[in-house]
């Protein structure tokens, strides 16, 4: 075994095991993951618990295989490294930020540019790794279907690090050939975002992510109409805060106090928020008329059509509150 084989493994072998386990740790968080990835796939529990346990298998193949068994090992790494690099760089370019479940909760990677570069570089070194390995084995080389079948238990660590590789070779397929079906005007980041009575800032796309749907009432001082819609978010406020965030979204310019309606004695119980220079409002195409509600889904897209004036807010409480459920929000 090579000098280089050695220090590659040693460092890609700790990397699978940490992932596989801390994927594995946290497959409650499976579907998050597959939204903030941008992939609708079924049975996301299943698809993530056989890529942990891929993995797992693959890094201790690393550590004790030899001769064509740690050659091919190596490989599926490597392609398995350049799975996860198109999934992420395709996440990314969709506009994602939420945590891609790299590592589970182990150590929570949110998406950025930076993910897609790492696996890439993962993946050069895995291919380094599968270079060296073929070098110090290459006597092995030509007897490779016997080699898979003179140990039981290596065969069947193989067979399920194939799998691995075949459910990661799908969803990049997968991924390559679904467009990114965002007509949504929230798509790009960086996009607008609200920020709450106590000054902390929010990404209503992200917090949608997170399986909690946003309901956003814009709204204005001095306006009877937008009152009335506001009474009503306060009289569904109990009801609604069990699956969804409900705000009420005041534009607020240069010195101006957009919160002071909502702090004021008589003010709504339902949560307010600013959108400076009314950008968010823009961006979701809201004209000047005042009150419209907007629900963000929990796939971080606006659910068409908006609700104009209290009686269609009226209308979209009565929807929800008949479903009682989070599938409502979504697509």
């Amino acid at each position: 075994m090579s000098a280089a084989y050695i220090v590659l493994a040693a460092v890609a072998a700790p990397f699978l095991l940490v992932s596989g386990v801390g994927k594995l740790a946290a497959l409650d968080d499976a579907a998050a993951t597959m939204r903030s990835l941008h992939l609708t796939l079924p049975l996301p529990r299943l698809l993530v618990g056989a890529v942990s346990i891929g993995e797992i298998g693959l890094g201790v193949l690393l550590l004790v295989a030899d001769g064509v068994t740690r050659i091919l090992a190596a490989g599926m790494v490597t392609l398995s490294m350049l799975g996860f690099w198109a999934i992420a760089r395709r996440a990314v370019r969709a506009g994602s930020t939420a945590d891609c479940g790299c590592l589970g909760r182990v150590a929570p990677t949110p998406l950025s540019p930076a993910v897609p570069r790492r696996n890439l570089l993962f993946a050069v070194l895995a291919g380094a790794m599968t270079t060296a390995a073929v070098l110090t084995t290459a006597e092995q080389a030509s007897s490779v279907v016997g080699a898979l079948f003179q140990n039981p238990v290596r065969t069947f660590a193989l067979m399920v690090a194939s799998l691995v590789v075949a459910l990661v070779a799908g969803m990049t397929v997968a991924a390559a050939h679904r467009p990114v079906a965002d007509a949504s005007p929230l798509a790009a980041h960086p996009r607008p975002v609200l920020i709450r009575e106590d000054g902390l800032v929010v990404d209503v796309v992200q917090a949608a992510l997170r399986e909690r749907a946003q309901l956003l009432l814009f709204s204005q001082p001095l306006c009877g109409r937008c009152e009335s819609a506001q009474a009503l978010l306060d009289r569904d406020h109990t009801e609604l805060s069990s699956f969804i965030d409900a705000r009420i979204v005041y534009a607020a310019g240069h010195e101006v106090d957009g919160n002071g309606p909502a702090r004021s004695a008589d003010g709504p119980r339902t949560p307010s928020a600013i959108d400076p220079a009314g950008l968010f409002a823009h961006t979701l195409g809201i004209g000047s008329e005042r009150p419209v509600a907007v629900l963000i889904g929990t796939d971080g897209r606006p659910v068409l059509p908006y609700a104009n004036g209290p009686e269609e807010l009226d209308q979209l409480l009565a929807v929800l509150a008949a479903s009682r459920t989070p599938e409502v929000v979504q697509e």
